[in-house]
């Protein structure tokens, strides 16, 4: 999306307030760069081997409402990279050699990571944490 989209959403997340006018004056933003698209595609239409920006367009016009949800409500945020982030942790381990060699080790990873994530939201010291857990029932 466009700078300008991210800066008010995180504006409303620093305390500010909503205001539905400059979601609307992106939203028309939107529309027109949708509609250069279009006017540049039926231009000139995409080659056989360079459809990816053709291919976003097309998803861009279809589900406007789909990339264009964080403007008009603040809880959904503009991009996914968090998810991205916490599969990335995933994918790695996994592109591994012999990293996974059971169903059994890929649910040990992910419980893992879960509790890993769940500490640190939890502001608290991930060493200490992570060490009680392990101490549970054991003197030390």
């Amino acid at each position: 999306m466009d700078r300008d989209a991210v800066t008010y959403w995180n504006d409303i997340h620093d305390g500010g307030k909503e205001a539905p006018e400059k979601a609307a004056e992106l939203d028309r933003r939107y529309d027109e760069i949708m509609a250069a698209a279009k006017a540049e595609y039926e231009y000139e239409p995409p080659s056989e081997y360079f459809k990816e920006g053709y291919n976003l367009y097309k998803r861009m016009a279809e589900e406007k409402e789909r990339y264009t949800l964080f403007l008009h409500d603040p809880s959904v945020e503009p991009d996914n990279n968090l998810a991205e982030r916490c599969a990335r942790k995933f994918k790695r381990k996994a592109a591994q050699v012999m990293c996974f060699r059971s169903q059994d080790g890929v649910d040990w990873f992910c419980d893992g990571l879960s509790i890993i994530q769940s500490i640190k939201a939890a502001g608290k010291n991930l060493y200490e944490s992570v060490t009680e857990r392990f101490n549970t029932g054991l003197e030390v």
